[in-house]
This record gives structure tokens, sequence and C-alpha cells, in this order.
């Protein structure tokens, strides 16, 4: 594994460190540090629309209805009215504001760190699990995964966005590769890594943008309870 050996403690990734705050911390570090790849990333922005890249639609693939909950869920976005939407989210503000939408479809967002969170919800309670952007946050993620296992149905389903430590442009780009964000990044998975800890905690691994693994700089893949 690849990882921080800090993490900041859960009660300041809930406020000071909340994803909402830190999105907009690390813009403003890449104007100053490299306006020019900024621009360039600005005036290019069509190329994230070739290809599909929304959790809902990759769940959707292989669930066809049921209760989805998204870790790490932000505001929330709401899938198809086919999927009963749940969250966790550990920043209090934009759990608020997710949990308000999720209720009228009646849904809920559990303000807490994604381990406490799950354990609020009954065994083989949910038909897939969204995990976009998030298990790179995760200090404990082997114990998130076997939480995960415990609360989807059998047959159930994780889909998994995380940063591809293994792409190429990694090694071009050093230490200002996008996938780097200290100090809520804690931890950064090659395919081969990402595969180990799924199958360490009983899942079958699938990995989905296998021709594009080695230049795209995230990595997305299913992990299906048996």
């Amino acid at each position: 594994m690849v990882y921080l050996d800090e993490a900041p403690v859960y009660e300041e990734l809930s406020v000071n460190l909340g994803w909402t705050k830190q999105v907009v911390k690390e813009k403003k570090r890449r104007e100053k540090k490299m306006p020019m790849l900024l621009w360039l990333d600005k005036k290019t922005r069509w190329r994230l629309h070739i290809a599909i890249d929304d959790s809902w639609d990759y769940i959707g693939e292989r669930v066809r209805s049921g209760r989805v909950l998204d870790v790490g869920c932000g505001h929330g976005r709401l899938g198809p009215e086919q999927f009963t939407p749940y969250g966790i989210e550990i920043e209090k503000h934009a759990a608020a504001i997710a949990h308000e939408a999720m209720a009228k479809r009646g849904g809920r967002v559990v303000h807490a760190p994604a381990l406490e969170g799950l354990k609020e919800f009954s065994d083989e309670y949910f038909d897939g699990i969204i995990m976009r952007s998030f298990l790179e946050h995760e200090a404990k993620p082997r114990e998130v995964l076997e939480q995960c296992y415990k609360k989807l149905k059998k047959g159930g389903v994780v889909y998994v966005k995380v940063p591809n430590f293994g792409t190429f442009n990694r090694l071009v780009m050093g230490v200002n590769w996008c996938g780097f964000r200290f100090p809520d990044h804690l931890n950064y998975f090659d395919v081969g890594r990402m595969r180990k800890l799924a199958e360490a905690c009983n899942y079958k691994f699938q990995l989905k943008n296998i021709y594009s693994r080695m230049i795209n700089d995230n990595m997305h893949c299913f992990l299906t309870r048996s």
C-alpha cells in the first residue's frame, strides 16, 4: 500500500477539512502553482464527456433497483427513480443538504465517519453501494470494505472510483500529479493493490476501465459480494 502515515482526525474532516472546502483550496493551489496547465485543463473539459462518468449509471449496470448507499455522498446526487438513495457523509453541512433530498425519496443520510455510519444499517440491507472518490480519503479502507460486505445482499455490488496510482500521468507529473491532495487523500491504489484489498475482503474484483487503465487518472471497478 501507498499511504500517508498520519491522518486528520474525523472532527477536522467534519468541518475544517470537509470535501467542499478542500476542493476550493486545491483549485487555488493549482492556479498559483500551475496556471498554464489549469488553463489547458479548463479549455479541454469536453474530453471528460467523451465517456460517461456517472456513479449512478455505473451502479445501474449491475443493480436494477432497490436500496443504494452512497458512502461519502457530499451534497447528494439522487439516482434514477428505481433506486432508494441512502448516504453517509462526514461533512456536517453537506450531510444536512443530502439528507433533505434523499428523505423525499424514502432514504436518509447518516452524518458520521463511514465505519460508524455503516453500523447503523442492518446486515444485507443494500442492493448496491457507491464509493465515488471516497476510499482514498478513508483511514481504514479494509475495515470499511468489510462492513460494506456485511451490509450488502448476496450478489450485491460496490462501485469504486479512486485515483489510479498506476497511471503514466503520475510518473510524468511526479509530485504535481492531480491525484495527490494533502492531507485528505490518505491512500493510493493501483489495480493490483485494489484487487488484493478487494479479494482479502472476499469480494470478486472486476476492473471497468480495462483499456484506459494506464492513461486514466482514475480507476473504476466493481466489487461483488458472493
